[in-house]
């Protein structure tokens, strides 16, 4: 890892680099998504231990938010800009989202769907959550997830695919 942009530059920098201010502003004060959007404490302890990581090698790092011990953040150096998901104990890209907000907030709407699912949740609570992290695309999503329990199974055990299918129909790919 080259820097760890400072705290107090983090904001200004993710805005620079695209990312929904309100979203950002938002990050650990959505009671509805507590554990996945944490703010980003531990990524600032942690990820100076890991600066040897190769995913980080040769690049300027600005945490986004944390889920546990796992990190989002917007790697970048003269030639790249891409926002990464990983985990403090492997040394591996999980998601790749290159510079593309949309995706990142759709894969928190999904993930907030598959955490509600079993309570169940209705289209205006969805919609309200989105708003809270700027998602603008959220009824759509909705209803491309609420299918039959049998049909979402189907697609479920091949997440990765129904995933780019997704995005697509949402024209976020």
């Amino acid at each position: 890892m080259n820097k760890l942009i400072p705290q107090e530059d983090r904001i200004a920098r993710l805005i620079k680099f695209g990312a929904p201010k309100l979203f950002i502003e938002n990050i650990g004060k959505i009671p509805e998504l507590e554990f996945r959007i944490e703010d980003v404490e531990g990524a600032y302890y942690y990820l100076p231990t890991i600066s040897n990581y190769e995913v980080l090698k040769g690049f300027n790092v600005i945490p986004i938010y944390d889920e546990g011990e796992s990190f989002y953040v917007v790697i970048y150096n003269a030639k790249t800009t891409k926002i990464i998901h990983f985990e403090l104990e492997n040394d591996e890209i999980y998601h790749d989202y290159n510079q593309n907000w949309c995706l990142l907030l759709m894969d928190i709407m999904i993930q907030y769907y598959e955490d509600v699912i079993d309570d169940g949740i209705e289209v205006i609570n969805f919609i309200n959550v989105a708003k809270k992290i700027d998602f603008h695309k959220a009824e759509k999503l909705f209803n491309l997830l609420d299918i039959p329990i049998e049909e979402y199974n189907i697609k479920y055990n091949e997440k990765e695919k129904w995933r780019v299918e997704i995005a697509k129909e949402l024209e976020i790919l």
